[in-house]
């Protein structure tokens, strides 16, 4: 069975810009003595809500390098499209949108075949009724000329 990771990925992104935003507001000062970086608390929150192992952690973050919504794994760094995918309701609502339009298509094509068999219907009916006038021309001529 194939595990499906995107509410952890979209997890990942909000906390992202939820760092980013306490970042923003302001200078905080720190208990400790070195401050934890933004990818330690993003990570320690990932691993502690979701149970993952370090591996699948990096697997993540890596998914989402590629998928170009990360900039960089260290630092972690979100990119602008990942600001814009994750505020477009992320991985989840892309699967939601997949979705609904597999099931648009599926309908367009059952409504095709109806349409299309109702079509080639209509056209055996209209070959028939051709068929027949030729028919019958073709005995109206014969009458003509040989009778």
């Amino acid at each position: 069975m194939e595990k499906n990771y995107d509410d952890e990925m979209d997890f990942i992104l909000y906390e992202l810009v939820k760092e980013y935003e306490q970042i923003n507001k302001g200078v905080s000062f720190f208990s400790e003595d070195v401050p934890v970086s933004t990818r330690d608390k993003v990570s320690q929150k990932v691993i502690s809500k979701f149970n993952l192992k370090e591996w699948e952690l990096n697997l993540l973050y890596y998914t989402l390098l590629i998928d170009e919504y990360l900039k960089s794994i260290d630092p972690l760094v979100i990119s602008l499209e990942g600001l814009v995918f994750i505020n477009n309701g992320g991985y989840v609502q892309k699967k939601v949108s997949m979705q609904r339009e597999a099931q648009k298509l599926e309908t367009i094509q059952k409504d095709l075949n109806k349409y299309s068999f109702g079509l080639m219907l209509f056209t055996a009916i209209v070959a028939l009724g051709t068929l027949i006038s030729a028919w019958y021309f073709a005995i109206e001529i014969y009458k003509y000329y040989f009778e």
